[in-house]
């Protein structure tokens, strides 16, 4: 019979003995030789005595007793863990705070190893999650404490409590996610800029699927169908009026550069159109014929490529006011200079002076021209909002109709009845009628040189073209030349950085990158024979062959760029930087860019006639009124001029592309910046013909001019 298995003993337990806390006087401790920390670490001595003030000891000291040469208790204790604390006890004594001898909670172990001790309660430590102290951030404040309150007891500033508190009502799963490490404490930031929790739900579970979101990419996901705090129309309407209507705002508390957005841009609009009406229905009752509203969205060049204005018109600021303005604007750009040097926020005064400013130089810089009743009664307004967020408002223009009747009223007045409707000759306005062609668009622009031509404007539609080629042959300039495209992408980063934005600066855009340059590629759309144009042929076939060289996925660019020879980057650089070159403008007043444009045309000596430009009837003498067409025949070849004077428009244009095909003559607007056309060498030979000889010269089908009529004599 098998014997049952006896059951072996398991052995007892080891019995873990728990020292008991005795209170020690404060004045009989010190640090013990023991102690492994030797460096200061973390919180700082002088807050732990704060906090130890504010909520007294709530971790007793570990100490063994100390002893002398022979082994015999001397009565004071070795602190071996908790040194930090006794020090900051210490501290508490010299503030008067405790007394001197105060009973300190201490654990006595005098066997084992005290290095072994002190080592042990420091390593076995963790930190807390940042979670728990969202939550328990959230669980002081929901008990009524204060955020300033909670920012000083744990020696931090208000934004940080504030920024705990926002993570803590983040979405249960987003918070979830945030402990199980799915996504990261950026990605979470970037979620809470919203307190949405269904569309925070919604991009979370897109990224568990396997979507790419980085915290920029939730972030502007989230932001998307907000307005920010620099848009034109939200700092027109101003924050406290948007909030006083009902308007809600979303603010990032992570990112102080960014934000707050508004989240109603219907509300929004719907108070600047009101407060844009006001504007509007002020300026009809002081006389003016129209007042039109231009809002976001609104092409205000397309409209005023309809519009006469009527010139010359003079300044009301009478000599002080303007000498104030000048002042305001030395002040303004004084007190910014200063802001900016000690890179704090403004004080309450010099925000208000700021404003104050603000609004007088906005309000002197609206203020009307001189004007005589006839011209307010027949005249218009234009109202919109700049870039900045502040009113503008331009004064003098004249519709089609207008232009019309002003012609008759100077027709019919006399030069010396001492009209005051004669502070400005309104039948200067626009150019001839009789021609057709694009004059029925021209409105003044006597600052933008090469638009005016023969004391007549080019159409804006044709400007817009010629510019359009200039800039097409620029750019393929531009891409060939590596010193030139690394300083123009250079000024860009100045003006970004160097430049501030304002009410009283050349404004930059603000671009959503992290190196704060957003290239973008310029587009142009509508120029007849463009595509066919040789600058524009290399162009496509560079852009071609980059694209051919560069790998499909982004991802894989950075290592592309790596493996690129710094001859090859040099002309990837170049070519991008080409791409972005936007020096198309019409005919009214020339914007910095455009002036820019000849700067960088003159770096890479632009020749438009080496880059194979053609003045054509089809692309500009067709265009042009017959006195520009005779104006451009007298500058390329003089002694031809009087071969076309007396042909119809159409048949001159043609003429005039015959005549000039062989020559360098270029359109003042795309002549090289800063010269002016040579004078043509005279013909000799046809300057020494007889008057007779040079009739006889014009082309048989011309002799008879267009439907068989006869040309005039010759002189």
């Amino acid at each position: 019979m098998t014997k049952p298995k006896t059951k072996t003993a398991s052995p007892a337990p080891e019995t873990v003995q728990i020292y008991p806390s005795r209170m020690i006087p404060l004045n009989l401790l010190d640090v013990d030789e023991a102690n492994v920390r030797q460096i200061k670490n973390g919180v700082t001595i002088e807050i732990l005595a704060d906090d130890i003030a504010e909520r007294s000891l709530i971790q007793s000291l570990n100490v063994r007793t100390a002893t002398d040469a022979d082994g015999k208790p001397t009565g004071r204790f070795g602190v071996k863990a908790g040194g930090r604390r006794l020090k900051a006890l210490q501290i508490l004594v010299k503030r008067k705070h405790i007394a001197p001898d105060e009973p300190i909670p201490c654990i006595v172990k005098d066997d084992g190893n005290a290095t072994d001790d002190s080592l042990a309660e420091n390593i076995f430590r963790e930190q807390l999650h940042p979670l728990d102290q969202f939550r328990a951030f959230k669980d002081l404040a929901e008990q009524g404490i204060p955020d300033a309150a909670i920012a000083k007891r744990y020696h931090v500033t208000e934004r940080f409590v504030q920024q705990r508190l926002k993570l803590a009502k983040a979405s249960p799963k987003l918070l979830k996610a945030f402990q199980d490490e799915e996504i990261s404490l950026e990605q979470l930031q970037a979620f809470c800029v919203t307190d949405d929790h269904k569309r925070q739900d919604s991009i979370l579970k897109l990224i568990k699927g396997g979507q790419r979101y980085g915290a920029y990419d939730i972030r502007k996901t989230l932001t998307e169908d907000s307005i920010e705090a620099d848009d034109p129309r939200a700092r027109f309407v101003g924050l406290e009026a948007y909030k006083d209507a009902g308007g809600t705002l979303m603010q990032d508390l992570f990112k102080e550069e960014s934000g707050p957005w508004l989240q109603d841009p219907i509300l929004l609009d719907q108070l600047a159109i009101a407060k844009l009406e006001a504007v509007r229905d002020d300026i009809l009752a002081k006389g003016y014929k129209w007042a039109e509203i231009c809002f976001i969205g609104t092409n205000i060049w397309d409209l005023k490529r309809n519009l006469a204005t009527i010139p010359n018109l003079p300044s009301s600021l009478t000599k002080e006011e303007a000498a104030q303005a000048e002042q305001l604007h030395a002040e303004h750009d004084a007190l910014i200079e200063e802001i900016e040097n000690t890179g704090e926020e403004p004080s309450a005064r010099k925000a208000a002076r700021l404003e104050k400013i603000r609004n007088t130089l906005i309000d002197l810089q609206n203020r009307p021209p001189r004007m005589s009743p006839k011209q307010i009664a027949r005249s218009g307004v234009l109202i919109s909002i700049d870039s900045d967020g502040d009113l503008s408002i331009e004064y003098g223009f004249l519709k089609p109709e207008d232009v019309k009747q002003a012609k008759k009223t100077a027709s019919k007045s006399s030069s010396a009845d001492g009209n005051e409707d004669d502070l400005s000759t309104d039948a200067d306005v626009t150019g001839e009628e009789e021609d057709d062609d694009d004059s029925a668009d021209y409105v003044r622009a006597d600052n933008n040189p090469g638009a005016n031509i023969a004391g007549k404007l080019l159409s804006d539609s044709l400007t817009r073209d010629l510019t359009s080629y200039r800039t097409v042959a620029l750019q393929n300039a531009m891409a060939q030349d590596f010193n030139t495209s690394f300083l123009a992408a250079l000024h860009a980063f100045c003006l970004s950085l160097f430049y501030r934005r304002g009410q009283f600066h050349q404004s930059t855009d603000s671009h959503k990158a992290c190196a704060k340059i957003a290239p973008t590629m310029t587009e142009f759309r509508g120029v007849q024979g463009l595509d066919e144009f040789e600058p524009q042929k290399q162009i496509t076939q560079r852009h071609q062959h980059w694209r051919d060289r560069l790998p499909e996925n982004s991802d894989a660019l950075w290592n592309a760029l790596n493996l690129l020879s710094n001859e090859e980057r040099g002309d990837l650089f170049s070519h991008c930087v080409s791409l972005t070159l936007d020096a198309v403008h019409g005919n009214q007043a020339r914007s910095s860019s455009a002036l820019h444009s000849d700067q960088l045309a003159e770096a890479v000596q632009l020749d438009m006639a080496q880059t194979g430009w053609i003045s054509t009837a089809a692309n500009y003498f067709g265009r042009i009124n017959k006195e520009q067409i005779i104006q451009a025949v007298k500058e390329a070849v003089p002694a031809k001029a009087a071969l076309i004077d007396h042909l119809k428009k159409g048949v001159m244009a043609a003429e005039a592309e015959r005549i000039i095909k062989e020559t360098n003559w270029l359109p003042p607007l795309l002549r090289a910046p800063f010269t002016v056309m040579p004078e043509p060498e005279t013909d000799a030979a046809a300057e020494d013909t007889p008057t007779e000889a040079k009739n006889t010269q014009i082309p048989a089908f011309l002799k008879g001019g267009l439907n068989g009529a006869s040309p005039p004599p010759a002189a």
